[in-house]
């Protein structure tokens, strides 16, 4: 399965309007052990771990390195109790806030990315990625909700 877009998928994104703030929806789905490369020689991160460990090592260097460097910022990240409608499993599911589309795909320009994204691909068997613009949000009445803001 694949963990990053296809070509076509990030043609789609690129073709918004770049400025719009946006949340990804990510449903995630760990690999039972995680599949790190043969080279992988991290002493104090040792490899044989579960997929969950690998993808929260990658998880926690964005939420205190990397998002603050975007103006983005984790909305929820937690274990999924049960797949109540359809018919896919996930483990977790990582809801992100990001400025701008912009903003979000500069994240994986910033020096240091590559070197824990490592953990991203050891971890990850599956994801579903998923944009919400705020421009496209209905308004509802919930007082101070993203979907609010102006």
């Amino acid at each position: 399965m694949a963990i990053d877009p296809t070509a076509e998928q990030g043609e789609q994104l690129m073709a918004l309007d770049q400025s719009q703030p946006v949340i990804f929806i990510n449903c995630h789905r760990y690999f039972d052990r995680a599949q790190y490369e043969a080279d992988y020689g991290d002493a104090d991160l040792p490899p044989d771990v579960d997929g969950k460990t690998a993808y929260h090592r990658y998880l926690s260097r964005v939420e205190v390195d990397f998002m603050p460097q975007v103006g983005g910022r984790f909305l929820i990240a937690g274990p999924v109790a049960v797949s109540l409608i359809g018919d896919k499993r996930w483990d977790e599911i990582i809801i992100g806030e990001y400025p701008s589309i912009a903003e979000a795909n500069r994240m994986p320009t910033l020096p240091g990315y590559d070197r824990i994204a490592i953990h991203r691909v050891a971890g990850l068997a599956e994801v579903q990625t998923t944009a919400l613009l705020q421009k496209d949000m209905e308004r509802l009445p919930i007082p101070g909700a993203w979907i609010n803001r102006d």
